[in-house]
């Protein structure tokens, strides 16, 4: 069964038209990835491109692995991205200079280790008094910094903590989300490869189910959920 809260995130856009359809299919965030090594990786120039054709209801977020935190600034104020997701081996100190940004951290799992560190970093950020403001859990794939493919194992899932503003990426599809969604309750799910034609292509058909399997009503979401 599928929540009519949850949020949509729709990662790796390359093309304004997908992005624009993404949004009008009720999607209400759209990921822009700015990581060299990505297939999806996109210049600012057409991130800027993609970021004008949105609509209000639809916010751009930027995607970042193991870039400085100033560089992430640099970026960020120059599309004039509000939010950013941080998504490789970034210390829990580089929050606290992205502080007038709202922060995604994205954590891969792969084993029980990987959730008792991703744990143990959510504690010192609580420490330094600069949290994420949403949580990413996407599965653990040797090489890749996301956009793989594949689910995370469901015994790992069981282990996840509470979490107010947990994002579910991994593997996710319109066949399986509404699953997903049943067994984790996230507040936001996030898809890339599962509704792609090729990577960074996407396929207006896979983005429509998906969106319907995942939120078949339309949510009452706050103006603050699209900020």
């Amino acid at each position: 069964m599928s929540d009519a809260s949850v949020r949509i995130k729709v990662c790796g856009l390359t093309r304004p038209a997908d992005a624009l359809a993404c949004a009008s299919a009720g999607a209400d965030w759209i990921g822009l990835n700015f990581h060299p090594g990505s297939p999806r990786c996109i210049a600012p120039g057409l991130a800027a491109e993609i970021i004008a054709t949105l609509p209000i209801t639809a916010s751009a977020v930027g995607i970042f692995v193991d870039r400085s935190p100033a560089e992430v600034v640099e970026l960020a104020d120059r599309l004039g991205l509000r939010i950013v997701q941080l998504h490789g081996q970034e210390p829990p100190d580089d929050l606290a200079a992205l502080c007038h940004l709202r922060v995604i951290r994205a954590f891969r799992l792969g084993d029980a280790e990987d959730v008792a560190r991703m744990v143990r970093y959510l504690r010192r950020a609580d420490e330094l008094g600069r949290p994420p403001d949403a949580v990413l859990i996407d599965s653990l794939v040797p090489g890749r910094a996301g956009g793989s493919g594949h689910a995370i194992e469901a015994d790992l899932l069981s282990l996840i903590p509470s979490l107010p503003r947990l994002i579910l990426a991994g593997g996710l599809t319109p066949e399986n989300v509404a699953d997903r969604i049943e067994r984790v309750r996230p507040w936001m799910v996030d898809v890339a490869s599962g509704v792609e034609s090729a990577p960074g292509l996407k396929d207006p058909a896979r983005v429509n189910a998906f969106i319907k399997a995942a939120r078949p009503r339309p949510a009452d979401l706050s103006p603050l959920d699209h900020s």
